[in-house]
């Protein structure tokens, strides 16, 4: 089975991931979340999170990804990790712009999201997971959140970039930022 279905309407093409659940690897991210769950009431510092999630996404990449091009794209990137990551997390996303460069996704399944009694400590958790799985590959790279389901929207809009936006701050200390306020808030 293909990681990415494609398909095509219109002229215009999508891919979407083809969720299937591998209890083992969700199993080890809810444990993940655990820890920083727990980390973050001990110290109630959104940095923790983020770290934690960061090297667990790699920690997933380096145990998860077996077939590793020497030189990656985007676009090489986005597949052996759907295959090996995302689809056995059971998440579900639909990829609009996939380039050599650049990745628009809407995530509109997140088993981790669902079952956490904090969405917005998973959303920042799956934020931080993201960004690790990314920078395994592209340590230059920028995984910019444009929605997430801790608002109460029913998706999250996300953008993967190989490199840094020219003129932009890093989008990691803007999630931050959001999330440290959302949960003063709540």
């Amino acid at each position: 089975m293909e990681p990415l279905r494609t398909i095509t309407s219109q002229d215009k093409m999508v891919w979407m991931t083809q969720p299937r659940e591998d209890v083992s690897v969700m199993q080890r991210t809810s444990d993940a979340y655990d820890i920083a769950q727990g980390k973050f009431e001990e110290s109630g510092n959104t940095e923790i999170v983020m770290q934690t999630a960061e090297a667990f996404g790699r920690g997933v990449f380096a145990d998860q990804v077996k077939k590793k091009p020497k030189q990656w794209t985007m676009k090489e990137w986005m597949q052996v990790v759907t295959r090996d990551v995302l689809n056995p997390l059971g998440i579900g996303a639909t990829i609009t712009e996939l380039t050599e460069d650049t990745a628009r996704s809407v995530v509109f399944r997140l088993p981790l999201h669902e079952d956490a009694k904090d969405p917005h400590l998973a959303s920042l958790f799956t934020y931080g997971f993201l960004r690790g799985l990314l920078c395994s590959v592209f340590p230059e790279g920028e995984v910019i959140m444009k929605s997430t389901m801790a608002t109460g929207a029913p998706m999250t809009s996300l953008v993967f970039k190989t490199s840094p936006i020219q003129g932009v701050s890093p989008e990691r200390e803007r999630v931050k930022e959001v999330f440290t306020t959302m949960k003063k808030d709540a």
